[in-house]
């Protein structure tokens, strides 16, 4: 039985389709973060891993957001969580 998908989700594939860029954000506590621009998906998630590897003690992921042209943003989900709802 194939699964349903909820339509803002498909609205959010549709808008990292047309990403200009993409941003990578980490949160580092009391409103500082450690923010940086990818022009791909995958340049994006290997920053996030610098990110990561550059605060150890962070206890948070990076969130990865697809930015378009006009400024709309989507919050790019984290493929490991995806095959596990599968």
């Amino acid at each position: 039985m194939a699964k349903h998908i909820h339509p803002a989700d498909l609205a959010d594939a549709a808008l990292i389709a047309q990403a200009a860029h993409f941003s990578v954000a980490l949160f580092l506590g009391r409103g500082a973060y450690d923010r940086a621009e990818a022009g791909t998906i995958d340049e994006a998630r290997a920053l996030a891993g610098r990110m990561l590897a550059a605060h150890p003690t962070c206890s948070r992921r990076p969130l990865i957001y697809a930015v378009t042209d006009d400024g709309r943003a989507a919050l790019v989900p984290d493929p490991g969580r995806l095959a596990a709802a599968e």
